[in-house]
């Protein structure tokens, strides 16, 4: 399941009787299937709500695991917000996302994803470099190690070798 649109809640816009129920620092999670750690989250202060809803106002650090375990991709932003009812993170501002097996690196300022599936989404501007290539566009659809991916309207492409 891929999102195709902004989920739209921000602190900005909490009413007054939004207050967190409960305020963490220094929290590292852990998520899993069937017992298999798939991801670890890391953040310097996290919200949570009633609703189940968490905002990280100071960023998040994210690891991707394989299944034996190694770092797969590594990815931040300046702030995050996690939707309890659809299972969905939204990266925002400064998002990055590098693959460490395939030497790809996403740069964008909003991208949702979705732990359940393993992917990610945006449809603002992405910039992807690779060893040897800058690709530009608006929209993408990835795993989220990005070892797949498709660029909604590519804009440009360029060989870093030709550049140097």
């Amino acid at each position: 399941m891929l999102l195709s649109t902004s989920l739209g809640f921000t602190p900005e816009q909490a009413q007054p009787h939004d207050e967190p129920t409960m305020i963490s620092t220094q929290l590292q999670i852990t998520g899993s299937t069937q017992g298999i750690v798939k991801f670890r989250l890391f953040t310097d202060k996290a919200l949570q709500y009633a609703n189940g809803d968490r905002v990280y106002p100071e960023g998040v650090r994210v690891e991707f695991l394989e299944d034996d375990k190694t770092v797969a991709a590594i990815g931040r932003a300046n702030a995050v917000y996690f939707f309890a009812e659809k299972n969905v993170y939204e990266f925002r501002g400064d998002v990055e996302l590098k693959s460490l097996r395939e030497e790809k690196q996403l740069n964008t300022e909003e991208l949702h994803w979705n732990p359940e599936t393993e992917t990610i989404h945006t449809e603002k501007f992405i910039r992807i470099e690779t060893e040897d290539q800058v690709l530009t566009g608006e929209g993408l659809s990835a795993h989220q190690d990005l070892s797949d991916y498709y660029i909604a309207k590519p804009q440009g492409l360029s060989n870093i070798n030709a550049i140097k």
